[in-house]
């Protein structure tokens, strides 16, 4: 068994055992042990091995298919809606490679964003259409399966002298440790949609591909607007995780309110 705090059910004692096991001896698209199998294997009763089992079925290592057996899947980077990761640190803690292509990055004006329409801009920022902004356009992968279509408008008075080579990785780290920008977080709709010919292209799927869209305005500590973006996450890649409490407000940020007020028809979420 793994060598996890006594306080955690057997159940997820057992979940992560068999994961190091996944990870260790099995392949995507391999079948795995049966209930009985992993049973007898650590000697633990079948109702505890079928709670283990449909926990990481839920969290998407293993596929469950009727009348077959439990298989192996392509393991997809999950995304918790609460925290601010990024991508890089997020895909290294998962044990993958990732990889950032900068595709474009310009210096623009709001007024003559190509990528990205600059009404929203302006607005979601609050600026003028002469503010200026670093226009970029990046593509993110994992072990070498791009799985990321991003493009962002980054306020350039804040991070004068910004460079292709900084923006291929963390992009966070970059504006924390050569800006000293304090993040404080990102005010984002998420939504299914189909993939356009053109990104799918970029992303390596068929136009119509079913598609995760997140459209953010991400913020400084002191709730002062940085950037825009409109990401895509290839669906069979990436899920979006959250923890709902059954009772209890909480307090929408002042970027939220401030998003609120510009009319915008978006429903916005902190991350």
């Amino acid at each position: 068994m793994s060598d996890r705090p006594i306080t955690d059910p057997i159940y997820r004692q057992l979940s992560a055992t068999l994961l190091e096991l996944i990870r260790a001896e099995f392949a995507v698209g391999d079948q795995f042990l049966t209930e009985r199998q992993v049973s007898e294997r650590f000697g633990i009763s079948r109702t505890t091995v079928n709670k283990a089992l449909s926990n990481l079925v839920v969290d998407g290592v293993l596929e469950f298919r009727k009348g077959v057996g439990t298989f192996v899947q392509q393991q997809k980077l999950n995304v918790d809606l609460k925290r601010l990761v990024s991508f890089t640190a997020k895909a290294r803690a998962a044990g993958l490679i990732p990889a950032t292509t900068v595709r474009t990055l310009r210096l623009t004006r709001a007024a003559d964003l190509e990528l990205l329409p600059p009404a929203a801009v302006t607005a979601l920022l609050d600026v003028d259409a002469d503010a200026a902004f670093y226009e970029m356009e990046r593509v993110r992968s994992v072990d070498g399966r791009t799985v990321i279509y991003e493009r962002r408008a980054l306020l350039a008075d804040r991070f004068p002298g910004l460079t292709a080579l900084e923006c291929a990785g963390s992009l966070y780290s970059v504006l924390a440790d050569r800006f000293g920008v304090e993040l404080g977080g990102v005010a984002q709709r998420i939504r299914a949609r189909s993939c356009s010919s053109d990104a799918g292209a970029v992303l390596g799927c068929g136009e119509g591909t079913a598609v995760l869209e997140l459209t953010a305005v991400g913020h400084s500590s002191d709730a002062v607007p940085l950037w825009y973006e409109e990401t895509l996450y290839r669906g069979d890649s990436y899920e979006f995780v959250n923890r709902v409490r059954a009772s209890g407000d909480e307090q929408q940020s002042s970027l939220e309110n401030s998003v609120s007020r510009t009319g915008a028809d978006v429903a916005w979420y902190s991350w």
